[in-house]
């Protein structure tokens, strides 16, 4: 195994337990961690730039087990997501998600590419609604069950990095 291997590792390993700790505090307060998302958003969109212009030429670049990274997806994907969450978060007024929402999901995009989003989409949607219609039947009323959105749509990050790493 190389160096760079186990790097590459080892940043995963951070980034989990990072994604982790962002599903975790949502859960807890019910509102994402301002300072830890923004900073995340930042390093990601900052690796992203500076390997899409580093590799101009050839976007696709090997990574572990000869998987292909995209930074220009990728960036592609952010903004796909980050534009999706931020008109929800407009129509609904802040009511169904928040702004700490829409950076999540920049995050989200950032890291699995606009060529997974409707996997993602498909595993946070319908996880979010498992785990809803659940604690719906427990509280004996459907309407107006509240949600931390935050852990599904990590989830569905996890699950894709995982597959494809």
């Amino acid at each position: 195994m190389s160096f760079l291997n186990i790097l590459i590792y080892l940043l995963l390993v951070i980034l989990f337990l990072t994604l982790a700790f962002l599903a975790y505090y949502d859960i807890k307060k019910m509102e994402v961690h301002n300072t830890l998302s923004f900073i995340l958003m930042a390093i990601l969109l900052i690796v992203n730039i500076v390997l899409f212009f580093v590799f101009k030429n050839n976007l696709d670049i090997k990574i572990i087990r000869d998987r292909i990274y995209n930074p220009y997806e990728n960036m592609i994907g952010a903004l796909i997501l980050g534009s999706i969450f931020q008109l929800l978060v407009l129509l609904s007024k802040e009511k169904a998600l928040g702004q700490g929402d829409v950076r999540i999901a920049i995050i989200a995009g950032l890291l699995i590419g606009y060529t997974n989003l409707m996997y993602w989409g498909y595993i946070t949607v319908f996880s979010a609604l498992i785990y809803g219609l659940i604690i719906g039947i427990k509280k004996r009323e459907i309407k107006g069950v509240k949600i931390p959105f935050v852990p599904f749509m990590m989830l569905g990050v996890i699950v894709l990095l995982l597959y494809f790493f």
